[in-house]
């Protein structure tokens, strides 16, 4: 039975040229315009092969993805193949256009078996599909691994894609974060008020800052610590406990309906009437900047901006200023080096000292430097006090340094 390959693009003219490839070299193959269908087939498919049933689609051997496509793009269709009791050993193939770096990462976030550079001719094509066939059998017996080997771009011109409602999504800027620093970047982009979504990654985690007119509307992240995820925001204020979030999420999560659908947590929030809309703006907002401010610190990485949009962003529509939020981002660089350099290791033990506190006085200390000093209790490492405190890396470690200073606490002696 010949190899069967679900094309998944947005495009008629690549799924029409890639079919025909590969049916001129003895596979199979199916078309899906975009993420949502593909998903719905896969489903057919899966589903029909484990009752033994004859109809649908038939079995589908491997998927070819586009990387970006309306509805649901190749990323979260890739997603939710992973997440998938029924898909989550499906063999993935990636399609992109994105240079070698979002590649890569795309390849280790979903999991894909190979990848294959846009444009490609038909040779190269064939070769990325006989490779994903060879090594389906030991893909299959290790679905969570990593594994990739990036194919060169050939140059050779790609199928048209423009349309008059789908317009291409090009690379218009590119480089490396350890010549070209990020701050310079987004100064650029706000100088030349670009509308688009600027991508940077370390190899370890992503940033993915969406632009309007030179402003910045939404920043998030894949791979961040938990200190950028938005409910921490909420439990910082007090507005929200770790229980409510978790109910909420496993209400969300126990709903049978696509995770396309799933609203996001600031949504539910509001919803619940936990938080007000313009208390959810605010919490984007700080973790929008402070998302930035980490970014401005990354020695090396690489970065791309594309002509693009994404849903939430112009959903939530911030607005921050390229401007201020640098320029406290690099005021925040630098005090950095000063409060690393004076807390030292952050496996380090602190301990109170009591008679200094008596002698100050704690009534006398902000409500954050209270807090912190009371997590304090000769056990705790100052990276679980941070951890702990709901607050950032940033705001808690300034904190627990000024009380070293202040020789409120001190190291515990190995």
């Amino acid at each position: 039975m010949a190899i069967r390959v679900l094309v998944v693009d947005d495009s008629p003219t690549i799924r029409r040229v890639v079919g025909a490839v590969l049916a001129r070299h003895g596979f199979d193959s199916l078309e899906a315009a975009d993420g949502e269908v593909a998903l719905d087939v896969l489903m057919q498919s899966a589903r029909a092969q484990q009752d033994g049933e004859l109809s649908g689609p038939g079995k589908i051997d491997i998927v070819l993805v586009d990387y970006a496509m309306p509805k649901i793009n190749g990323l979260q269709l890739c997603r939710a193949i992973r997440q998938s009791d029924l898909l989550h050993s499906m063999p993935i193939v990636l399609m992109s256009a994105k240079s070698d770096h979002v590649r890569n990462h795309f390849v280790q976030q979903t999991g894909a078996i190979d990848a294959i550079s846009k444009p490609f001719d038909a040779r190269a094509l064939i070769a990325v599909i006989e490779n994903a066939v060879r090594r389906t059998d030991q893909w299959s017996t290790r679905a969570d691994s990593i594994s990739i080997d990036v194919l060169e771009d050939i140059d050779v011109p790609d199928a048209p894609r423009a349309t008059p409602t789908q317009p291409i999504s090009s690379v218009a800027l590119s480089g490396d974060v350890s010549v070209i620093p990020i701050g310079a970047v987004l100064q650029l982009l706000q100088l030349e008020s670009q509308t688009g979504v600027l991508f940077a990654t370390d190899g370890k985690s992503e940033v993915t800052i969406a632009m309007r007119q030179g402003l910045i509307d939404l920043v998030q992240a894949q791979g961040a610590g938990i200190e950028f995820r938005l409910g921490r925001y909420f439990l910082e204020r007090g507005l929200v406990s770790p229980e409510d979030i978790d109910r909420l999420l496993g209400d969300r999560a126990a709903k049978v309906e696509p995770f396309w659908e799933h609203k996001l947590l600031g949504d539910l929030l509001v919803e619940s009437g936990r938080v007000t809309r313009e208390q959810l703006s605010e919490a984007l907002a700080r973790q929008s900047s402070e998302l930035v401010y980490d970014l401005l610190r990354w020695p090396q990485g690489r970065f791309e901006f594309r002509r693009e949009s994404t849903p939430a962003a112009d959903s939530a529509r911030l607005g921050l200023p390229v401007a201020s939020v640098v320029m406290e981002g690099f005021r925040r660089v630098d005090e950095w080096r000063l409060v690393e350099g004076g807390l030292g290791s952050f496996d380090s033990v602190l301990l109170a000292d009591s008679t200094a506190i008596e002698v100050g006085g704690i009534e006398r200390l902000a409500n954050g430097e209270q807090k912190l000093l009371a997590m304090v209790n000769g056990e705790r490492t100052v990276r679980q006090i941070v951890q702990e405190s709901h607050m950032s890396s940033f705001d808690a470690c300034k904190i627990l340094f000024q009380l070293l200073e202040a020789r409120l606490v001190r190291r515990r002696s190995a």
